[in-house]
């Protein structure tokens, strides 16, 4: 009986984790990107943020290191490419970020291009981008 009572218990405390990760209206899922890969010192980390409504997102941050211009626009476009290896069929918008290696240290975004324009794939052309971001939706 005891352990009828420790898989209940289990599988009950399973099914909450689960419905408190999914956020309210949307679901959101990161997929981890395997990209940029230069030395081990100096990589950045990637993810792709597969978001239920809107575009996708790759994030890349670079933790402790902050890359040259040329390094860190080649690892944002790496990391565009091998997003879109992963899902082509909507935009995917790149976003670059640096922060400190401590845990709980705030990102910071790493201006590669002009604040009004941004690095992404347009899934109707097949092609990645510099878009002038739209100033109205704020």
């Amino acid at each position: 009986m005891p352990r009828l009572l420790v898989v209940s218990v289990c599988w009950s405390l399973g099914l909450l984790a689960c419905v408190a990760r999914v956020p309210h209206g949307a679901a959101q899922e990161a997929v981890a990107l395997h990209c940029a890969r230069g030395n081990v010192s100096d990589y950045p980390d990637a993810q792709l943020t597969l978001d239920s409504q809107g575009p996708r997102v790759v994030h890349v941050t670079f933790v402790g290191y902050r890359p040259s211009p040329g390094r860190a626009a080649w690892s944002l476009q790496d990391c565009l490419r091998t997003a879109v290896k992963f899902d082509d069929s909507r935009d995917i918008v790149a976003k670059l970020w640096y922060r400190e290696p401590q845990l709980r240290s705030r990102q910071e975004p790493l201006p590669l291009y002009e604040a009004s324009t941004k690095l992404m794939y347009s899934a109707s052309t097949k092609k990645i981008v510099l878009r002038a971001q739209d100033t109205r939706a704020r």
